[in-house]
């Protein structure tokens, strides 16, 4: 600890106005400080011996000479790239005579100021610095920042500017606008049953949300993963019983949202397959909320794929429709039905268990073939997935050993169902992560997994 107290430097982080700064040498140390200088409009004038081509590009004023003491006349900060003994002997001698801020890249104990790792969005700056001790961990710590930060934020500092120049200053408005650049939704497919089917990038941001709105499929698996300090709010939907109506759930996810939160909204499946995504995405959009969208596995295609049924294959079907079994208000869309009647064809059905009478009568009224094969998989991908193959002649019957969620099949590929491998729960690594465990631990048993 002396050791490290010999070396600790006293600093106070500043913003100076209009400096008259020499840069002395012109090779690419001196081409790296130049840089920074340009980056933040700064006005600067090089004195150096030679000049690199890099240097000459940016168009900045500068003599080529010898440095000498009388070149410093002008200038109230320096900075010496160089690495020239003659060069800091003749600073040092400035230094006596008359107050001066100097700089020597790569000698902390010389410097009397230090370059921050900086962030720029336009009149707003963000620097990092670790009083000369690691540029690279400071360049670590500003790159991270970064990606916290909200695009639109140099555009929302020049407006504050312009705001503060016009004596329009209304500061519980500006706290209100800016927590709304930080909130944030993340619309979230999850995937069907539990973390099996979690992608990599939903799991990743399922630990730094603050708060997260899930539905009534969300498997506990997937909540249990979550970190200790993430608010979860039920808001599922079902059949005859939803705890909240669409309208309530967008204002919750906005309400949040304007508070600067990341907001999680979980669905099962994937959020823009029958799940409401697209609404709640766009009503966040037109009340400026920043939304993000992660696909999921949506049962579509993980309930026949798990059943040993692939909607697509060579000689059996060579195209797929995605169906729903019932439209707003629970009434019977029947215009698919007709789908039943192409060759080569695989129709999937999400949510029509509770419609199989409505599907089966208009099915056999339209003419379509009772020997076509048709299955049902309940709780796709979960221990207690059941699937129920038969022929449209006795839909009605499978249905009555079904439970929901189920997932209708229809086509020549159910023959596939006797043939290749159904889903089966088996050893999953994330099931022995203690819900104690910390985000980093999941995120490096992640990488573990990887």
């Amino acid at each position: 600890m002396e050791k490290i107290n010999k070396y600790k430097i006293n600093s106070l982080p500043i913003l100076l106005r209009n400096p008259k700064i020499l840069l002395i040498g012109g090779g690419n140390v001196a081409f790296q400080k130049a840089k920074v200088l340009i980056e933040n409009e700064i006005e600067f004038f090089i004195i150096a011996e030679k000049v690199c081509e890099e240097l000459k590009y940016f168009n900045i004023p500068y003599k080529q000479k010898k440095f000498e003491k009388s070149d410093a006349d002008n200038f109230n900060i320096i900075i010496n790239a160089t690495g020239n003994d003659e060069v800091k002997n003749i600073i040092n001698e400035i230094k006596k005579e008359r107050f001066i801020l100097v700089n020597t890249v790569d000698v902390p104990e010389e410097c009397d100021f230090y370059f921050s790792s900086l962030l720029l969005y336009k009149n707003l700056k963000i620097a990092v610095s670790s009083d000369g001790a690691s540029p690279t961990l400071t360049q670590i710590v500003r790159d991270k920042i970064k990606q916290l930060l909200p695009d639109r934020l140099g555009e929302f500092a020049e407006k504050k500017l312009y705001e503060r120049i016009n004596s329009k200053i209304e500061i519980e408005e500006t706290k209100k606008e800016t927590l709304r650049l930080f909130g944030k939704v993340y619309i979230i497919g999850c995937g069907i049953g539990g973390v099996d089917f979690l992608t990599i990038k939903a799991f990743k941001t399922l630990q730094y949300l603050d708060i997260v709105f899930y539905d009534h499929l969300i498997d506990d698996e997937i909540l249990d993963i979550l970190p200790k300090k993430t608010k979860k709010i039920y808001v599922g939907k079902c059949k005859g019983k939803h705890s909240l109506s669409q309208d309530e759930i967008n204002n919750l996810l906005l309400e949040f949202a304007l508070k600067g939160m990341k907001v999680g909204r979980l669905k099962n499946g994937d959020p823009f397959i029958f799940g409401r995504g697209a609404e709640e995405a766009e009503f966040l959009i037109n009340n400026n909320i920043d939304v993000e969208i992660i696909p999921g596995i949506s049962s579509a295609f993980a309930a026949p794929l798990a059943a040993g049924i692939p909607p697509t294959s060579r000689g059996f079907a060579n195209s797929v429709s995605v169906v729903t079994g019932h439209v707003s208000g629970g009434a019977f869309d029947s215009s698919w039905i007709e789908l039943l009647k192409r060759k080569n064809h695989t129709t999937i059905v999400l949510m029509g268990l509770t419609q199989v009478e409505n599907i089966y009568h208009y099915a056999i009224n339209s003419g379509i073939d009772k020997n076509l094969p048709v299955a049902i998989v309940s709780n796709a991908a979960s221990s207690n997935q059941k699937v129920f193959t038969g022929n449209l002649e006795n839909l009605i019957a499978l249905s009555k050993e079904a439970t929901s969620p189920a997932v209708l099949i229809f086509g020549e590929v159910i023959k596939y169902s006797n043939i290749l491998p159904h889903y089966e729960a088996g050893f999953n690594e994330l099931n022995y992560l203690s819900t104690e465990t910390s985000s980093n631990d999941l995120l490096k048993k992640e990488r573990v997994l990887l």
